[in-house]
């Protein structure tokens, strides 16, 4: 914190920044309480009017922070977000509750796609973020299944210049390299905005430490975060058929391929190639100024692939099947290929100054192939759920929304999800409450898994699904303030997420013909006795000064489960973390920008603080402290051209977590790191 205040005296010292009005002040803290938020309530609101609580990164704060991907933008912006690294997707937490418990958008449309139960953040280009938009709690009546701990919702950058061209280049140490052009054009009634994205890491090694079975050995050159080369394609198209009628047509082409080393304790025999292609197509029909109708159909296709690399034949006898099983140098095997088909149609209507009505129907297929990885190899399901949702002013203080929405799912019947969210107005302050009422049915995977893998260095393990698992409930309530003057803001939300059946991977007796075939442990899906989640959250925002920011937040999170309701068992009636939960989550922002005749310089610093990291098995994570800082520097600006350079410092004050490769449970950072990059935009602006 030394640090941190320091900046801040040499900061406010300055003469030029004592001879900004104040009176722009109001002006800074409004133009984010004006910002339009959609995924609270599905419909438009001003952040300041929103009846659920949302939290916003903003353009401008993703501008500043220059994260290298989604997981530093989130875990750096947003405090009661946490990640654990792992070359199978985002291991991302909610307030405690992981993956399969969070909702990922883009642009109001699922993400398709995950691996291990992990999203594969990867496939999107951070530059062509516009905002973030993060919505805790359940929200099972809006968006159905897989909402309970909450939703995160990406929105895109659009088109909004007769021609557009910008280019963004960046590197930095251990070989980060990352490429993007977005170009975009409008003509009449046609608006297009086209997106190529690529990313290079050489990945890095934080200890030659490495766990072979149970032992720490040493000389390992597997590294902490493997080599990988990311690309994305992506095209947004819309058109404005009339002045009731617009059409839109989105698709994007994402592959990454990470490359895992053969150390002399951890032999891999494959790299690991992941594929997605997502299509949409959407209407909206404006019955009027405000009532409309939509329709929109959405299919995602992810695959997922071992590339063998070996120089010689991979050949092993398959214990399970009975097989001779052999792999040539350069053949890609299918381990898991993901379709995703969702149908949603949606209808709005303002039924005068006191109610706005939205009802809707979806309908979701979900299709799983996975020759090596699930019984039968594959495997669906669906789910038909119409939902109605009615905003009810009640008085220019006083906002209720109620929702209710109706889950028609294939395996395991039919379910009723409300909500019911509140937003009082007083003066300066705001006063939010929201109780919802959340579902989740087991994933194909956690129904049919069936496969044994050695992870991180450890024993051979027999994982398997769970035919006989129930779905789980959750019952969510929370209650925030919110103050804020002209150049101030204060908000403090606490919550109570209580989860029965929640499921999680436990260990189970092994089998003796799996003890033949020497797997040492057995991990099953099973129904948790009981869960629950509880904290509270706060944000500070203050303006100093026009050209002088703080902002600051902290997560408080407890989130337990109790593993048995056999009395005999000796953990009977414990509660215990659930896997990867920290407690204590903090980040803080200061930030001050000048502008002279042709040069505009912006200096931001950024710190992250977690608590330990708590693990049922294999040892907890350090707590650790981040520090970044950015600066920026536009050196041109005309009506047509811009050129900014950005350069910064990441891990400030080179803290690594030297933890044994296999039992890493902290931060993967690889200690202090440089970066520099240079945006180059041209815009013709439309007359």
């Amino acid at each position: 914190m030394k640090h941190l205040a320091e900046l801040v005296w040499l900061l406010s010292i300055s003469p030029s920044l004592l001879a900004q009005e104040a009176a722009t002040d109001s002006v800074l803290m409004n133009l984010r309480l004006d910002e339009v938020v959609v995924t609270g309530t599905g419909t438009e609101h001003y952040l300041k009017d929103v009846p659920v609580q949302t939290d916003v990164i903003s353009g401008k704060a993703l501008e500043q922070y220059q994260g290298r991907s989604l997981e530093d933008i989130l875990e750096g912006l947003s405090p009661s977000i946490t990640f654990n690294a792992s070359d199978m997707g985002s291991g991302i937490q909610m307030n405690g509750l992981g993956n399969d418990y969070i909702l990922i958008l883009v642009n109001g449309k699922r993400l398709a796609g995950d691996v291990g139960g992990q999203n594969d953040l990867s496939i999107i280009n951070t530059v062509n973020i516009e905002r973030i938009e993060i919505v805790k709690g359940a929200s099972s009546s809006l968006y159905g299944s897989d909402a309970i701990a909450g939703v995160i919702n990406i929105i895109t950058k659009k088109n909004k210049d007769r021609v557009s061209v910008t280019n963004n280049s960046r590197v930095g140490y251990h070989g980060d390299i990352q490429q993007s052009e977005v170009i975009g054009f409008k003509h009449g009634k046609v608006n297009s905005t086209t997106s190529v994205f690529v990313k290079h890491t050489d990945g890095w090694r934080n200890t030659t430490e490495e766990w072979d079975h149970h032992e720490v050995v040493d000389g390992s050159v597997t590294k902490t975060v493997n080599r990988a080369t990311n690309f994305t394609l992506s095209e947004n198209l819309s058109y404005q058929v009339n002045r009731r009628l617009s059409l839109t047509a989105d698709a994007s082409y994402y592959q990454r391929k990470t490359y895992r080393l053969c150390g002399p304790y951890k032999y891999y025999a494959y790299d690991q190639f992941y594929r997605n292609i997502d299509a949409a197509l959407g209407g909206k029909y404006q019955l009027n100024d405000k009532d409309y109708l939509s329709l929109d159909l959405t299919y995602g296709k992810y695959n997922f692939y071992y590339d063998y690399n070996q120089m010689e034949t991979t050949d092993y006898f398959d214990e399970e099947t009975g097989k001779r099983i052999i792999r040539y140098p350069g053949e890609r095997i299918l381990q898991t290929a993901q379709q995703q088909l969702v149908a949603h149609a949606k209808g709005v209507f303002y039924l005068g100054d006191e109610h706005t009505l939205s009802a809707g129907l979806e309908y979701q297929f979900n299709h799983l192939k996975a020759p090596h990885r699930i019984i039968d190899d594959k495997a669906s399901v669906y789910t038909i759920s119409p939902y109605l949702q009615d905003e009810w002013n009640i008085s220019d203080r006083l906002n209720v929304t109620a929702g209710l929405r109706w889950v028609v799912h294939k395996e395991f019947g039919q379910q009723l999800t409300p909500k019911i969210s509140a937003l009082y107005k007083w003066n300066n302050w705001n006063l939010r409450g929201t109780y919802s009422y959340g579902f989740k049915a087991p994933t194909l995977k956690e129904l049919y898994d069936d496969y044994v893998a050695q992870i991180g260095g450890g024993p051979m393990k027999h994982y398997k699904g769970n035919t006989d698992l129930t779905p789980q409930t959750s019952h969510y309530v929370s209650l925030g303030i919110e103050y804020r003057i002209n150049r101030a803001q204060v908000a403090i939300t606490g919550y109570y997420n209580r989860i029965r059946d929640m499921i999680a991977l436990t260990e189970v007796p092994t089998s003796a013909e799996d003890k033949l075939d020497e797997i040492q442990a057995t991990m099953q899906y099973q129904n948790l006795a009981k869960a629950r989640s509880f904290g509270f959250d706060v944000s500070v925002d203050y303006q100093i000064l026009p050209s002088l920011a703080i902002r600051g937040g902290y997560s408080y999170t407890d989130a337990k489960a109790q593993y048995t309701d056999d009395p005999s068992d000796p953990n009977y009636m414990l509660y215990t973390p659930i896997n990867g939960t920290s407690f204590h989550n903090a980040n803080w922002k200061v930030a001050w920008n000048h502008e002279w005749k042709a040069y505009k310089l912006d200096i931001s610093l950024f710190g992250r603080y977690s608590s330990t990291r708590y693990y049922i098995t294999d040892g907890n994570g350090k707590a650790y402290q981040l520090w970044r800082l950015n600066t920026s520097h536009r050196v041109w600006n005309t009506n047509k051209w811009n050129i900014t350079l950005h350069a910064g410092v990441d891990n400030l004050f080179n803290y690594v977590d030297r933890t044994p490769f296999g039992r890493h449970r902290g931060t993967s950072s690889s200690g202090r790191t440089l970066y520099a990059s240079v945006i180059v935009k041209f815009s013709n602006k439309n007359k």
